[in-house]
Formats: structure tokens, sequence, C-alpha cells
């Protein structure tokens, strides 16, 4: 009986503090607020005892609000040679805070670590995902992981995500008094609170109570709002390669004599070819782009995530013999055949995305930068190479890797560039649709359309389609019911401005709507933008990550029987992100009419939120608008 009643209250006091803990009731509603989880409490302690011996150890608890929160709590471990799970262990419990379900470390699934694009992959990783029914629900774990080089220090991002609220969370780094280190924090009010053990000194972060953010249109990447904060000793060690560095130019110097260096080893057969290839043009710009043709005809694109933790390319030499490589391995292989032209080029590390982001100018590091691309600098006209696409055109980069700082790796040492940016006026669609209006009710004819700037791949996709698939793909980007397309043909045109230039024969049924005497037809059949919701109280600045302008002309012929007098239309609207405009009128028995919309790239006022919020309803309205068409008796 006394053991009954012992082992009652153990259990009482255990759901007391469960309660306490991680009941979903104690959560501020402050931090319920907008968010789909709420980490309840983080501790992230990182000692380095050595350049090769780094210990990460985490405990961690996020409740989990709704469905959508599922994502965020998956625990995913990464491991490779140069690291090792040493433990994990971890508890789910309910929205009261009771244990329902206990995490070892045979709860994971050991799969490899592949993005969904890379062909060889020698990282791995080890992930949990706990299949809710019931929420919300909180998961607590713990792990460690030995890190066996110190180039990537694990970093402290509390709130990720702008779904993710935060009760309370710190990160400690340790390592031995003396040790130079460089930090970089984002968004961190505040310093680190400083201590001493007797062989280690630690800097230690902590945040509480910060809420989920309001996510609005036009804005930044989240990750530029995050709390965050990156350290990195100066003196590095990685897959045995030593070193130090306290600026991009001395991390480029690092990255060429331990990553690129004796790459290039292409023989004196390759050299020769290079000569053939090469002796009909007259300067090294026209031998360079019949280099970026042969590499485009000779290899493929295979994504490679292994060797030096991904960093270090394959030699040319494996290039040249199996004909193919990631972005490092290609680059590397054009830059040897450059040399072979006496043509100088930069290896260039970036970070590639739609969303234009930078290399961090005050602190070089090895985590910016997931891409490699290729620059020559020719004399006043600086060429850029996407080593990668077998269809870009010679020195054209698209919305991949524009308009960003990039770093260049040379035997000199790293020199920060910027690759080229579009502005509106380069980033045109313009499009031509010629038809006849049939039987009072359907459209047919013809449609072409060129794709300029960071719009060269707007239909890239279709363009590489067999035959068979491109009338589906472009019932998809046309996206007008009864649409059907026939005679489709695609050309790259590359002549000083490069464009794809699309020309279809098209066929759409019942696309007026008849009523006794009149037809009504849309007076925007192929492109329209965008509205936006009104928010009376706008937070963050109104981001526009590029800009665009789309032009349509449309042309059609109207059969007798239909009142060609109709007044012209004409209505322009304009603000600080943009303008617009949209004529119509009869001529010739022809309908036409013409549209233009351009957006500005750029960072504005929150205040002028309302203005553009306007402006894109007019935009919408003016498109969703119908032509009314008499029909004669």
């Amino acid at each position: 009986m006394k053991y009954i009643v012992l082992s009652f209250l153990a259990f009482l006091s255990f759901y007391s503090r469960a309660q306490s803990s991680y009941a979903v009731q104690s959560i501020p509603q402050e931090l319920k607020s907008r968010a789909a989880v709420t980490v309840r409490h983080e501790s992230i302690y990182v000692e380095m005892r050595s350049e090769n011996d780094v210990t990460q150890k985490v405990k961690k608890a996020i409740t989990v609000h709704n469905k959508s929160g599922d994502y965020y709590a998956y625990i995913p471990l990464y491991y490779d040679k140069s690291s090792v799970i040493k433990s994990v262990k971890g508890i789910i419990y309910d929205e009261f805070g009771l244990p329902i379900k206990k995490i070892n470390l045979k709860d994971f699934v050991d799969i490899s670590a592949a993005d969904g694009f890379s062909m060889f992959v020698d990282s791995r990783l080890k992930l949990y995902q706990y299949d809710a029914i019931h929420y919300p629900y909180t998961i607590a774990f713990e792990y460690e992981i030995q890190h066996k080089q110190s180039l990537m220090i694990p970093t402290w991002n509390p709130n990720f995500s702008a779904q993710v609220s935060v009760e309370q969370s710190d990160y400690t780094f340790a390592a031995a008094p003396g040790l130079k280190i460089r930090t970089h924090t984002q968004n961190f009010a505040g310093e680190p609170v400083l201590s001493n053990t007797d062989k280690l000194q630690l800097q230690k972060w902590e945040v509480k109570n910060v809420p989920a953010v309001k996510e609005e249109n036009f804005t930044r990447s989240f990750r530029e709002q995050a709390i965050k904060v990156d350290i990195l000793p100066q003196r590095i060690s990685y897959y045995g390669r030593a070193g130090s560095f306290d600026n991009w130019e001395e991390f480029g110097k690092w990255y060429y004599d331990f990553l690129l260096k004796g790459k290039q080893n292409l023989d004196e057969g390759v050299r020769a070819k290079v000569a053939s290839l090469t002796k009909d043009c007259e300067t090294d710009k026209e031998k360079a782009k019949v280099l970026y043709k042969y590499l485009q005809d000779k290899t493929r694109y295979v994504s490679i995530q292994i060797g030096i933790g991904g960093l270090e390319p394959f030699p040319a030499s494996d290039v040249e013999k199996y004909g193919y490589g990631d972005c490092k391995a290609l680059v590397n292989y054009m830059q040897n055949l450059l040399t072979f032209a006496d043509i100088p080029s930069y290896y260039c590390i970036v970070e590639a995305g739609s969303e234009k982001e930078s290399l961090r100018l005050d602190y070089a590091n090895a985590r910016d930068g997931n891409h490699i691309i290729l620059c020559i600098p020719f004399e006043n006209d600086t060429t850029w190479l996407e080593c990668t696409s077998q269809e870009k055109p010679f020195g054209f980069l698209g919305d991949f890797t524009d308009d960003r700082l990039v770093l260049a790796c040379t035997q000199e040492g790293g020199k920060v560039l910027r690759t080229p940016a579009y502005d509106e006026k380069q980033n045109k669609q313009v499009r031509f649709a010629k038809l006849k209006l049939t039987n009072l009710s359907g459209l047919e004819g013809t449609l072409e359309t060129n794709f300029f700037g960071t719009q060269y791949d707007n239909h890239m996709s279709i363009f590489r389609s067999n035959n068979t698939d491109k009338p589906k793909l472009l019932a998809k980007a046309y996206d007008i019911n009864n649409i059907s397309f026939s005679d489709i043909t695609y050309q790259k045109v590359d002549d000083g401005t490069p464009y794809v230039h699309e020309n279809i024969a098209i066929q759409i049924a019942n696309i007026a709507t008849k009523t006794s005497n009149k037809i009504m037809l849309p007076s925007n059949l192929f492109n329209s933008y965008i509205n936006i919701q009104r928010n009376e109280n706008r937070q963050q600045n109104i981001y526009i990550n590029r800009g665009f302008t789309d032009q349509d002309s449309v042309e059609i012929a109207l059969p007798e029987n239909i009142n060609k007098r109709m007044l012209p239309m004409k209505k322009e609207f304009s603000c600080e992100m943009g303008s617009y405009s949209f004529t119509a009128r009869i001529e010739d028995d022809k309908l036409i009419s013409n549209r233009i919309l351009t957006i500005k790239q750029g960072s504005y006022d929150p205040k002028l939120y309302g203005t553009f919020q306007e402006f894109l309803k007019l935009v919408s309205q003016t498109d969703k608008g119908r032509f009314s068409l008499e029909i004669m008796p």
C-alpha cells in the first residue's frame, strides 16, 4: 500500500511539473497569435575544444498549434565524415503537458541528405517526423553531435520563420580564453553575457517572448528579419585543410589554395582542341563565346555534393572524361579551357535563388553561397557565365544569380564583385496577338511573344518539353477556358540582347458571351497582375525584388455584322512603384487594344502601401473589363 501511495504521489508530482512546463494554456496569448508553433525553450551549447573538435548540445521543446506547424517540429540531424551523432532522445506531450510518446534514435529514419536533384551526396540525415492526430502537442528533445571541423560552427536562429514564436531560447559558445573568433549578429539587441570557467570562456545570447510576425505582401525574405548569430574562429580546419582568415580577401585565398589549386589539369590534347576551335576568332570575347558553346554541347549538369564537404570541385580532367559535373566542376573546367586561350577568369561563389541575397560584406564565411558561376573580366566588358545551363546565352545569368554580391576566388585572394542587374526596362515580355472573331463566339489566330531579361526563362520549361507535353503546359501558362494550341515553335535569339521567341496558333471556343443584340469579349485575354489586400497598419517596407514590363497588343478582326462604332478607350494609372496604361479602339474593322504594365524594383516606405494597393486594384479592375459589341440586325 505504501508503494502504491508513493507511486501515486510521484505521478502527481510529475503531472504537476509537466502541466506547468508544457501545458499549452501556460503559453502567453501574444505568443499564440499568428504562430504555427511556439518554441517553449531552447538551449544550444557549442564547445570548441580544438580546430577539429567541436561539440554541439541541443535541448529544445516546441509546441505545435496546428497542422501547418508539423513541418517546424521535424527533427533533422545531419551527419557525414566530419560529424557524428552521439545521442538523441525526446518525448511527445499532449496539450495538457502529459507525456504520450517517447522518442529514441531507432524512431528516426536514416536517409540520404540529397536535395532532390543531386546525383551524388555523401551527407546523410536522420529525421524524425511525428504523425500527429490531435493538436496542439509539444515535442521536447535533446541531442549531441560531435563535429570534426570548425569552418561551419552551428548557428543560432531562434525565430527561424515568421510563423514561429519564441518563449525562451539561448545560445552559448564556449572556447579557450584568448581564442580569436568573429561573430555576426542579426536583429539581436544588446550584447552577449560573458563568463569563465577554469578552462573556458563563455558567451551567451538569450531572447524571451518573441512573437510570430504577420506576413505581409511584397517584403524581403523573413531570413533578413529573423534573429541570428553566426560564429567563426579565425583559425579553422576543414577536412584536414587548416588555415585562417579575417576577411573575404583572405578567405578567397584560402579557398583557392586548398580547394581549387591543381584542379585544372587538362592535357595537351585539349589545348590543341581549344586552339582549333578558336583559330578563326578575332577577339578574346569571340574565343570565349566559342568555348562556352563547346562546354554547353559537350557537358551536362549533375549536382554532386561530395568531396571536402561539397566545396571542392572535381578535377577538370574528370569533366573531360565523363562529360558531366556539378557547378563547381563545370566552372573549373571552363576556366581551364579559357586558360588555354590565354583568357583570365574568376571562379565565383554566389548565393543563388530567385530572391536576391548577397554575401555579407563584413563577415567572411563559408555558409554564404550555394552555387558557382564564372566571371570573365574583359576590359570595360565584364562577362558572366552560367556554366550549368545548356540553354543560357553567352554572357546572360538570368534571375538565379542576378544583382548580388559574389566572391571571386583567385590566386591573389578573394575579390567581392556584383553580378549584373536587370531593370524593368530590360525584363520585358512583349506579346502580339492577331486574331479573328468566329461565329460571334470564338477567337482564332496567332500569338507571338518575346521574353527578355529575367523573363527569358518564363516559358523555358515549355521550350524544353517534348511536342506531346507542350500543349498541356501552354494550357497552364495561358489559363483560359476552352483554349487549344497548334503550330507551336520556339526560337532562342541572340543578337546582342538575347530573348526567347514563342510563336503559336491558338483557338479559344466560346470566349464571347452573347445576348440578344450584343456580345461581350474580355478586354485582356492573356495577361493579368495580382491584386493585394488592404493593410491599414503596414509595418514593413514595400520591397519589389525585381522589376519588369509586360506589353500586350491584341488585334481582333471583327465580322461584318458587328457595329464598328466604339468610342476610343484610354486608362492610365501610376504610382512610385509602377505604371499602367490601357487603350482600345476600332480601326479598319479591327478591335485593337494595347496594355503596358511596369513594376519597378526597389524598397519603398510602408506609408505608400495604400497607394500601391489602390494602383493594383485599378489595374486588376481594368484587366477584368469586357468589351461590349453591338450585333447588327
